[in-house]
C-alpha cells in the first residue's frame, strides 16, 4: 500500500476524533494511525456487513481469539502463554479500572512512572485514588526510577501501572531492566502490575519483552493488556486482552472477567483475529514507514532551537521538549496552544502526561509522510528554524 497517497482532505472526511477536533490544524494528538486498513482487517468488516446480522460472539470465536492472540505474542517474543490464560476484553483502560479495583483496597494509592499516558493520568484521580507520580529519570534515555517505585509500595501503594512500549516516551524497556523492576515489586507481597502492552507491535529497535514473562515472580503479580487497535488501526472496534498466568488472580478477578467478555465487540474480535493470523505483512510494511517517519522527525528536531526529542525505540510517538525554546522566548505556554496558533499543528500537552511536563508536548507520526512534512515545515517556519 502506497500511504503517501493518503491525504488530509480523506482523513478529516473521516470524522474521527483526531481530524473533527480540530478541522483546520494537523491533527496529531490521537494516538492512531492515518495509514488505513490491513485487507484481511478490511474483509472481515466486508464479511460482517454483508452478513444476515451482527450477533453475540460464540464459543468457537472466543477460542479462536484466544490462541490467535497466544500464537501472535509468541511470534514477537519469546512469550507464548497458554490460550486458556487469555480474556477478552473491551479496552486497555476500563481493563486497568476493574483490575485495580478487584485486586487493590480501596485506600490504597497507584504507582504511575510518568511521563505517562494520559488514560493512566485521567483514571487514577476519577477513581478516588491517590496516584503516585514517579518521574522516569531522563538524561537523554527515560529509565525507571526503581528507588521511587520501591519508596511508592512502602508508602502504600499495591498496583503499580507500566506500560512497554512506553506512551510517550518511546522507551522498549529491556530485559535487565525488568527483571530489575520485578525484584522490587516481589518484596511487597499485595502488590500487582497491570502492564499496558499495546503498543508491542511497534518495537523499532531491539527487542520486546513482556514483562510477565521475566520470570515467575513477574508472572504471579502481573496482569497484562495487549490488543490489535493500535498494531492495525483499529482502536473503534473495542477488543483488547488481558493474560493472566497466576489462577490466583483469575479467582478475584472473577464475574469482572465474565462482564468484560460479554462487552467485548464481535467483530472487534474477529477483526483482532484477523490481523494476528493474517496482518503480519502489513503491519512489517507500516513499521518500516513508521522508522523512515521517526527518522524524519528526528532529524527535523534537531534542527530546530531549544526543542529536544528522545530516540524513539519504539510506539509512533515523538516526545518534544521545548524547554530550551520557552526559555529563550521563541516559544510560549501552554506549548500545545502555541503550536495550534503558529504551526498549525494540533498536539497533546505535556501536562496531560505528569506533573512537571508543562514543556513537552506528545505528537502522533503514524501519518502520511506529507502529511508529516507539511506539519514539519509548519514547526519550522513557527520557531524560524
Amino acid at each position: 500500500m502506497n500511504f503517501d497517497e493518503i491525504t488530509i482532505d480523506q482523513l478529516r472526511a473521516s470524522g474521527s476524533l483526531k481530524w473533527s477536533t480540530f478541522p483546520d490544524q494537523i491533527g496529531m494528538f490521537v494516538a492512531e494511525m492515518d495509514l488505513g486498513l490491513a485487507e484481511p482487517v478490511r474483509g472481515v468488516i466486508h464479511r460482517f456487513a454483508d452478513s444476515p446480522g451482527i450477533g453475540y460472539r460464540s464459543d468457537t470465536d472466543r477460542k479462536a481469539l484466544q490462541t490467535a492472540t497466544a500464537q501472535w505474542l509468541g511470534s514477537v517474543s519469546s512469550f507464548s502463554p497458554d490460550p486458556d490464560s487469555v480474556y477478552a476484553v473491551p479496552d486497555v483502560v476500563s481493563s486497568a479500572r476493574f483490575v485495580i479495583e478487584a485486586l487493590t483496597t480501596p485506600d490504597s494509592p497507584v504507582l504511575l512512572p510518568t511521563p505517562a499516558y494520559m488514560g493512566f493520568t485521567h483514571l487514577i484521580p476519577a477513581m478516588g485514588r491517590e496516584m503516585i507520580e514517579v518521574p522516569c529519570h531522563s538524561g537523554g534515555r527515560y529509565e525507571l526510577d526503581l528507588e521511587g517505585i520501591h519508596a511508592g509500595f512502602a508508602a502504600g501503594a499495591k498496583a503499580l501501572l507500566l506500560v512497554n512500549p512506553a506512551n510517550p516516551t518511546g522507551r522498549v524497556y529491556t530485559r535487565a531492566e525488568l527483571e530489575a523492576l520485578s525484584q522490587v515489586v516481589a518484596k511487597f507481597p499485595q502488590a500487582i502490575v497491570f502492564a499496558d502492552d499495546i503498543h508491542a507491535p511497534f518495537v523499532l529497535d531491539g527487542d520486546y519483552v513482556p514483562y510477565a514473562s521475566v520470570n515467575d515472580a513477574a508472572a504471579r503479580h502481573t496482569v497484562m493488556a495487549v490488543a490489535a487497535s493500535k498494531g492495525w488501526n483499529i482502536p473503534g472496534l473495542k477488543c483488547a486482552q488481558l493474560i493472566i498466568t497466576n489462577p490466583d488472580l483469575v479467582a478475584r478477578l472473577g464475574a469482572h472477567l465474565d462482564w468484560a467478555a460479554a462487552t467485548t465487540s464481535t467483530l472487534g474480535a474477529a477483526a483482532t483475529i484477523a490481523a494476528y493470523r493474517e496482518g503480519g505483512p502489513w503491519q512489517e510494511e507500516v513499521l518500516s514507514y513508521l522508522r523512515g517517519n521517526r527518522d524524519l522527525m528526528e532529524a527535523a528536531v534537531a534542527r530546530w532551537p531549544g526543542v529536544e526529542m528522545p530516540h524513539m525505540e519504539g510506539t509512533y510517538i515523538g516526545w518534544l521538549d521545548f524547554t530550551g525554546a520557552v526559555e529563550a522566548g521563541i516559544v510560549t505556554r501552554p506549548v500545545d496552544v502555541w503550536l495550534q496558533e503558529h504551526a498549525g499543528v494540533a498536539t497533546t500537552p505535556g501536562s496531560s502526561c505528569g506533573a512537571g511536563y508543562d514543556n513537552f508536548v506528545r505528537v502522533i507520526l503514524a501519518t502520511p509522510r506529507p502529511v508529516l512534512e507539511q506539519a514539519i515545515a509548519g514547526i519550522e517556519t513557527a520557531l524560524g528554524a
